[in-house]
Parts: C-alpha cells; sequence; structure tokens
C-alpha cells in the first residue's frame, strides 16, 4: 500500500512540474508600428536561452534575448512583420514560445533609427551628454562631426579588450564613458546613441573596411537624403580628425 501511495504521489508531483513548465511565461511583446521600435520583456525567473526572431518576408533577423527589457528596431521597411520569441535549456536545439504578427507602415523610413536598442543604449548619463553637446545654430552635418569628434577625443582604443569579449557580448555606454576606453563595436555605439538622442537617424554599421583587419564596426548618418559614413574609430587609432569616409571603402554586412 505505501509503494502505491508513494507511487501516486510521485506521478501528482511530476504532474505539477510539467504543469509548472507549461505554463511559464512567454516573453511580452510590444511593438511601435508607426516608429519601429519592439519591447521585449522576459520574465526574472526564467531559465535557458531565449532568441527573438524578426522576420519580414524573405528578410529575418535572430537576436539574443535576456532577462528583463529588451529593445530592438524594424530594419525592413513597412510590411508585415511577424515576431516569434524561442526557448533553449541547452542553447542549441529552440523551440517557439511565442508568434505575433504586426503591420507597419513607418511614419519616416529613418525612425527605427532613432531610439534605444539592445547594443546602442540610451539612458539618462548619455542623454545628458547628447543635450550639452548639441548646438541649435548647427547644421546636421555640423552636430554630426562636433558630436562625433567629442566621442574621439574622450575615448582611447584598447587593443586588448578583443582578446577578452564572450560570445553574447553587448556594449554598455555608461561603462565606456566610465572607463574612457572601447574598441570599435562601443565606439559605434556611444557614437549612435549621443546623436539619435540628438533627433540625428543614425546607424551602428558591421561589416568590412579597406585597410582594416578582420570585422569593424563604425557609423553611418542621415544627412539631406542620404546615409554618411562616421568611422570613429579609425580616427582615433589614425590619430586624424573625424570627418566622413569614403563610401568605396566600407562593406556593410549587418547594421542595427
Amino acid at each position: 500500500m505505501k509503494k502505491v501511495f508513494f507511487g501516486i504521489l510521485f506521478l501528482l508531483c511530476l504532474q505539477l512540474v510539467v504543469c509548472e513548465t507549461s505554463i511559464m511565461a512567454a516573453p511580452r511583446m510590444k511593438v511601435e508600428t508607426t516608429t519601429g521600435k519592439v519591447d521585449v520583456t522576459v520574465s526574472k525567473n526564467e531559465t535557458g536561452y531565449l532568441k527573438l526572431e524578426i522576420r519580414n518576408g524573405l528578410q529575418v533577423r535572430h537576436y539574443d534575448l535576456f532577462k528583463g527589457s529588451n529593445h530592438f528596431n524594424l530594419l525592413f521597411g513597412n510590411g508585415t512583420y511577424t515576431l516569434s520569441t524561442f526557448h533553449s535549456t541547452d542553447g542549441k536545439r529552440y523551440k517557439r514560445t511565442a508568434r505575433e504578427v504586426f503591420s507597419v507602415q513607418l511614419e519616416k523610413e529613418t525612425a527605427p533609427y532613432l531610439h534605444d536598442i539592445q547594443n546602442i543604449i540610451i539612458n539618462d548619463q548619455v542623454s545628458r551628454l547628447a543635450t550639452s553637446l548639441s548646438r541649435p545654430s548647427y547644421s546636421i552635418s555640423q552636430q554630426t562631426l562636433a558630436t562625433s569628434r567629442y566621442v574621439r577625443q574622450l575615448i582611447k582604443y584598447d587593443a586588448k579588450k578583443l582578446k577578452t569579449l564572450p560570445a553574447r557580448y553587448l556594449p554598455d555606454n555608461s561603462d565606456t564613458l566610465r572607463k574612457k576606453r572601447g574598441i570599435c563595436y562601443e565606439f559605434a555605439s556611444l557614437t549612435a546613441g549621443l546623436l539619435r538622442s540628438q533627433g540625428i537617424p543614425t546607424r551602428l554599421a558591421m561589416g568590412t573596411a579597406k585597410g582594416i583587419k578582420g570585422y569593424h564596426a563604425w557609423n553611418e548618418v542621415y544627412i539631406e537624403g542620404a546615409w554618411r559614413i562616421i568611422d570613429v574609430t579609425r580616427d582615433v587609432t589614425e590619430h586624424k580628425t573625424t570627418n566622413y569616409q569614403k563610401r568605396s571603402d566600407y562593406t556593410m554586412t549587418l547594421d542595427y
């Protein structure tokens, strides 16, 4: 009888565990369909690995999700977007936990490049610095160069950091400002955060650049109807005053 009792008790406990796992809340998704901003909130009790998939037709991007609030942007223009979240216990095999469809009509094609995202953090510190650098009398081009040159003078290049970065590394602009050191990813993130805070559409671009070994990060700024390239990292390492770079010297494979 005892064996039967404990057998029933074990099955009940197992059922509770299965039910608890099955009702674990999926990440909450919110999309601003006119600005292209995406917020995904992950429970602090969540375990395992999570990813977000953003799809518009044949165009698709995947991102890691972390506990708390995650911010992204919609980079494929107008249309119907499908956003899906995935969960994995081992980081290899993923199962979809949620799927939502949104119809997006951006107020401006550059709108997604004006807000903070996962790897371009715009907090109070970044906003205050951006305000202090802003000059109402400047044109967008003048403001872009002035802000970029400030970053060039403030932050030093940290070559040793490249060897210690984890696979899921994301830059933290507050940390960069505190340490005053960084790599190309951090130069581009901080510059983008400051310019976006000033209302200037700015990309964090990744790819290859003439004369630079390995994968590289830089900025592209929307000025008078065209994207122009700023590369603060190159200006620091080559001891040059920040100016716009040649489009032909850069090949972008990814942007944020």
